[in-house]
């Protein structure tokens, strides 16, 4: 790695740096966090800064083997000039240092650090000189005020809910010593993140995560100095998105931000060029039914599979799965898909307080309801995201409701879950966009990454949901269709734009699958051993993007129709 990176990057000159999170123990999230960072500094030749580290609390809910020196080792690889320990210069700031540490000079444990790590934190080039603006000959820029109280006790509160795995906290937190502590060090970490993008000329801001408080106040920071922050996904081949500054609109947050980007590009490069697309869009729909690929990555083999060929088909499993199920034939069934409860709440826009406030009164709904039938299925891990219970402490205030029934999602087969559901519900789940794609229509109680492409019937508040769900299960008690022909061709297009045309294939980053072991460093030296960077398509994806300023990577220029004629699948003669 160092010896292909050496060779391939240009020398940088100044301060310019492109900041880089690792803060995830799995390779294969900081390999390809670096991987894209390295490709940004081919477009703006810069330094490569390293944040890393990890505490007890995320240590003991997530990680199993967090090994800060093996992440110090592979960033020098990618020639990186420092590598810093976020948790803990951070968690040697109190308040009171606050201001000094803005400086970068005088706190404990920060003086210098940036230039003390020297060559042992990165290449043999040496460390990049950082410096706070306006010492020297930095160039002066605007101030920037801290982050506000109300944004902070918002990650604060994300991140106690995740790591407690809690739907949601008590009433009396704010008063709690561990709350007290989190929120210390979420303002810590929040001052660091300061100190650290007005140190250097920040080129961009690359992260695997845009939420909690060690990677959101990081993503909030440098949106507050106008940084780019490019969001690289853990899926796939290598797909990232990108929030460049100009492009920002005012939404709630980073993901709203995005939602509304990803809607506008889809409607001007997708949606006019779906004659050209069909063909693709039906193959990669072929390959969701066997879950060739995610978002189901929670649904492996043979149980994921969606092999009905026809209505026939369907309507046979249909009847079998309601007598399972203990529900009579005259009635449609909804299908509420419950979230991992504590993840990433209030991220994005949603008309409910938090993902548990909308499951419990979805159900308090259904229950009045008897026009259908409803399923609620829990998430497929939810273990790993709850632990109070919740999903069966719902369930069990309605078990005396014969038309209601609470499953294991991982109970239901895909077959069965294709043929039971006539509408389905969630805020921000996958089967927003899948269910669609193959007829059957979908209701959000709040936005995700596609929820702008007119895939899904999205709710702009509490009343608006609830009418959707009323009129939505009076059409299908009549008979009669929801789902427009348009919506299932735009959900089939998202899948393809998801798993081909966002998705870029390159050797530098070995597929998800390839997983974290030997196979995959041994797939990663033969391929920069064999593969001239040139001829990679993932520097020319990221010179697309940055130059056009695109909200993703893209595999192809989706805006030339040439282009996108030569890369698709080609229509068969008849």
């Amino acid at each position: 790695m160092a010896t292909y990176w050496g060779n391939r990057l240009p020398r940088p000159e100044g301060g310019a740096c492109v900041v880089v999170e690792a803060l995830h123990q799995d390779i294969r999230v900081i390999m390809r966090n670096l991987v894209v960072a390295n490709a940004i500094r081919c477009v703006v030749p810069s330094h490569l800064v390293v944040v890393t580290g990890t505490d007890e609390q995320w240590s003991e809910t997530l990680w199993q083997d967090f090994d800060v020196e093996h992440v110090r080792s592979l960033a020098g690889a990618f020639g990186a000039s420092d590598v810093l320990n976020v948790h803990e210069l951070a968690g040697s700031c109190g308040p009171s240092d606050v201001l000094t540490v803005h400086g970068l000079a005088g706190a404990a444990g920060v003086p210098g650090v940036f230039g003390a790590l020297g060559p042992a934190g990165g290449h043999a080039g040496g460390a990049a000189r950082l410096r706070p603006a306006g010492s020297g000959d930095a160039p002066a820029r605007r101030p920037v005020p801290p982050i506000d109280p109300g944004l902070l006790r918002r990650f604060v509160d994300a991140t106690m809910c995740r790591l407690n795995l809690v739907p949601r906290l008590p009433p009396a937190a704010a008063a709690d010593p561990a709350y007290l502590a989190r929120h210390a060090r979420g303002a810590a970490f929040s001052a660091f993140y300061d100190a650290l993008f007005d140190a250097v000329t920040p080129v961009a801001f690359v992260t695997s995560h845009v939420d909690y408080d060690q990677w959101g106040l990081a993503v909030e920071s440098a949106m507050r100095r106008d940084v780019p922050v490019v969001h690289v996904q853990s899926t796939g081949s290598l797909k990232a998105y990108t929030l460049f500054p100009e492009k920002r609109t005012g939404q709630v947050s980073y993901r709203a931000e995005l939602t509304r980007q990803i809607g506008d590009y889809f409607e001007r490069a997708v949606w006019p060029n779906r004659d050209i697309l069909r063909a693709s869009a039906e193959l990669v729909t072929w390959r969701a039914k066997g879950n060739l690929g995610r978002p189901s990555w929670w649904r492996a083999g043979a149980f994921a599979a969606a092999e009905l060929r026809n209505e026939v088909e369907r309507d046979q499993l249909r009847a079998h799965a309601l007598r399972r199920l203990g529900f009579g034939p005259d009635r449609p069934v909804v299908t509420v898909f419950n979230h991992a409860v504590s993840d990433a709440l209030g991220t994005n826009v949603e008309v409910f307080d938090d993902l548990a406030r909308w499951f419990e009164e979805t159900a308090e709904y259904a229950a009045a309801d008897t026009a259908a039938n409803w399923v609620f299925l829990d998430h497929p891990s939810q273990f790993r995201y709850d632990s109070t219970g919740f999903f069966e402490q719902v369930a069990e205030r309605y078990a005396g409701h014969s038309h209601m029934v609470f499953r294991p999602s991982v109970a239901i087969s895909k077959n069965m879950l294709w043929s039971l559901t006539d509408l389905g519900v969630t805020v921000r789940g996958s089967v927003s966009n899948e269910l669609p794609a193959f007829g059957i229509p979908v209701i959000q109680a709040g936005w995700s990454e596609w929820s702008s492409c007119g895939l899904s019937f999205v709710a702009e508040d509490r009343p608006s949901y609830w009418r959707l769900l009323e009129t939505s299960v009076e059409k299908a008690a009549k008979g009669q269709p929801i789902l427009g022909e348009e919506q299932r061709e735009r959900a089939r297009l998202w899948l393809w734009f998801y798993r081909c045309a966002t998705d870029v294939t390159s050797p530098l980053v070995p597929a998800w699958d390839t997983g974290a072991g030997n196979e995959l460093l041994r797939t990663l030296f033969i391929n920069m051993s064999h593969v001239e960077s040139d001829g990679d398509p993932l520097f020319s994806s990221v010179v697309r993007m940055w130059e056009r300023r695109d909200p993703f990577l893209t595999r192809f220029d989706l805006l030339s129709p040439d282009a996108l004629a030569s890369a698709t699948f080609p229509l068969r003669s008849s």
